[in-house]
């Protein structure tokens, strides 16, 4: 018999962690349980149970996105494995397609992860929406060209329960509205923040420095020490604006007996480098962070503002998902945009997967990249500069996560 995939019951998630521990290479503590239990949510946390073996795990967090405009609710993917005595049986597709339907059936019109590799999700119709950098930069090296006007702001160590209480509020003013931002729950926070052993990974537990103005907190790093090879480890950093966030930086990069800052997690138009006397010292790695799932492919058009007025149909693939598969057209103007699903036979301006439509939604790619890579076909000449007007954005999208 196939492995029977459900929703699992309170009482079924120490089993359900421990087999993701495993999956992922891991093995499962008292520690790990426990926090583990603060993200979870039974009815959305999917098991392959081979007997009454849990063989596979998935699991989704009731969230919202932020789109160019609004946002829009959200299914958050995560913990997505099956243990390796069980793989190649086609488990991790069924749990896919358990995870997207009951989306489906709770209105929400995306879906978003973090791919552990970047070959899997493609084939499910998650597409790459967010890209961002990882940083290293050797103290001696750090010295910026002119120094930052946080405004009056002070910088002050805060202590962990202080941190809890702010990082939300501070995420959702100076981040929360960028396209590709998720409002996370309190429970991520909580889980984030709790500096448990098996996160820090050999370094220290987190120190908080808190920018404050007139005692409002407007800016904050949390980051980590790795004592051994005097690395600073910047897990968190943001700032309501862009000079408290080189204030920030500046602290960082001025810790005594520390040679050499990491950054995990920056935007791809983060304005650091302008400001470094030196900036090719900055080593900068771009990688693929946010993968994006239209689970509704109208819905998910309708959600956004367009950065200009116009028509155009699209034509998407979606053998995942077969209720979206079909030809749709967009009307965009001042007041938002008009979907509507077009009789299979209807012509369209352009062709293409739904992962590239997920990959454009949020301004990450422009549709006329994705077309010179052989991911779009344009039917009817200037869709696609229709296309790209329509979904440009001021900024790229980024998400801001652990």
């Amino acid at each position: 018999m196939p492995p029977i995939i459900r929703t699992i019951t309170e009482d079924e998630f120490p089993d359900w962690h421990r087999a993701s521990s495993l999956a992922f290479g891991g093995h499962a503590t008292a520690e790990s349980t426990e926090l583990d239990r603060l993200m979870c949510e039974p009815d959305r946390t999917f098991a392959a149970f081979d007997g009454r073996r849990v063989v596979g795990t998935a699991t989704t967090r009731t969230s919202a996105i932020a789109v160019p405009g609004g946002s829009a609710p959200l299914g958050f993917v995560d913990d997505v494995a099956v243990i390796p005595t069980h793989r190649r049986r086609g488990i991790m597709t069924r749990m896919m397609r358990a995870q997207l339907a009951q989306m489906r059936e709770r209105g929400e019109p995306f879906a978003a992860l973090h791919a552990s590799e970047s070959l899997i999700y493609g084939r499910f119709g998650y597409g790459i929406a967010t890209w961002a950098e990882r940083w290293k930069i050797l103290r001696v090296h750090a010295k910026m060209s002119a120094e930052p006007n946080a405004d009056g702001g002070n910088l002050e160590f805060a202590d962990a329960d202080e941190a809890r209480a702010e990082w939300p509020p501070l995420h959702r003013r100076a981040a929360g509205a960028r396209p590709g931002a998720v409002a996370y729950s309190d429970a991520y926070w909580r889980y984030a923040l709790s500096d448990a052993e098996h996160h820090r990974r050999g370094a220290s537990a987190f120190f908080h420095v808190a920018c404050k103005r007139g005692g409002r907190v407007v800016g904050m790093a949390s980051y980590r020490v790795r004592y051994g090879d005097g690395v600073v480890l910047v897990v968190f950093l943001l700032g309501e604006d862009s000079e408290i966030e080189a204030a920030l930086w500046a602290y960082c990069f001025g810790i005594d007996l520390r040679n050499e800052i990491h950054a995990f997690n920056r935007p791809t138009d983060d304005p650091l480098a302008w400001r470094l006397a030196d900036p090719r010292r900055l080593e900068r790695a771009v990688h693929d962070h946010t993968w994006l799932r239209l689970v509704d492919v109208a819905a998910a058009l309708r959600a956004r503002r367009y950065d200009a007025e116009g028509e155009l149909s699209i034509r998407v693939r979606d053998r995942f998902c077969e209720w979206n598969d079909g030809v749709y057209l967009l009307e965009s103007g001042a007041d938002g945009a008009e979907v509507r699903k077009l009789p299979q036979s209807s012509p369209a301006d352009l062709e293409l997967g739904v992962s590239d439509l997920a990959a454009a939604h949020l301004g990450g790619v422009s549709p006329s990249n994705l077309a010179r890579a052989g991911r779009i076909r344009e039917t009817a000449p200037g869709a696609l500069r229709t296309a790209d007007r329509l979904f440009r954005t001021a900024r790229p999208p980024w998400t801001l996560e652990l």
